[in-house]
């Protein structure tokens, strides 16, 4: 009836890397084992922002890795394995996507690495979200942070290198409206030192920045 209809089912869906290729770029400054505690703490504090925001219906991490898995059901989180025939970012979010049930009606994606999203950034996102359209929060190397698309599976995922203007240009190859979001703290997805510098600079309450002042890595060169 009417009345179901009123409020989109939303699902956010976090997909997230094994542990053991978990940021490799940051392996001048942190250890094998900080990576992964990195990106656990990361992933934490995404899945919680997503929780924390009352539009979100359901919340699921789609990975091949069993902590990773692991921490996002004790997070409360569906724990959706990637299968080992899956190749790459995307792959993943189709399987997850087709995972649930029952089938949601809009989908909100964001990616693991942005520990300093909000539940009021997912908010913003869902309240741009068209009637049948996008959203996207690009990052500061034209990658795509926050997707949300309504209905889901409106386009392919196109994450990854540029990731920002494939998903732009899948949206205007099929006359799909886009709403763009420029949102600060989901621009800074933590790929290099320097955005881990940049992070450990503004003090806050995350399971990430309490990692890096356990790690003390403003203090490392």
């Amino acid at each position: 009836d009417g009345s179901r209809r009123a409020r989109p089912v939303i699902a956010a869906i976090v997909p997230a890397k094994a542990l053991d290729q978990a940021k490799g770029r940051l392996a001048a400054l942190l250890s094998e084992n900080e990576r992964r505690e990195l990106a656990l703490a990361m992933l934490e504090d995404v899945v919680r922002a997503l929780a924390a925001a009352p539009a979100i219906d359901t919340v699921s991490v789609v990975s091949p890795d069993a902590d990773v898995l692991a921490l996002a059901a004790d997070l409360g989180a569906q724990a959706i394995e990637e299968p080992a025939s899956v190749r790459g970012i995307n792959q993943a979010l189709s399987h997850a996507l087709e995972s649930l049930s029952p089938a949601p009606d809009a989908v909100v994606v964001v990616l693991a690495d942005v520990p300093l999203i909000t539940p009021a950034n997912v908010l913003a996102a869902i309240e741009a979200l068209p009637e049948r359209g996008l959203v996207l929060c690009p990052s500061h190397d034209n990658g795509t942070s926050l997707l949300a698309m309504r209905p889901a599976g409106l386009i392919p995922f196109r994450f990854g290198p540029k990731s920002f203007s494939l998903h732009k240009r899948e949206a205007a190859a099929r006359s799909i409206p886009l709403e763009v979001l420029r949102i600060d703290s989901l621009s800074r997805d933590i790929d290099s030192p320097e955005d881990l510098r940049e992070l450990a600079a503004h003090p806050a309450n995350t399971a990430t920045n309490r990692l890096l002042e356990r790690l003390q890595i403003a203090s490392r060169a």
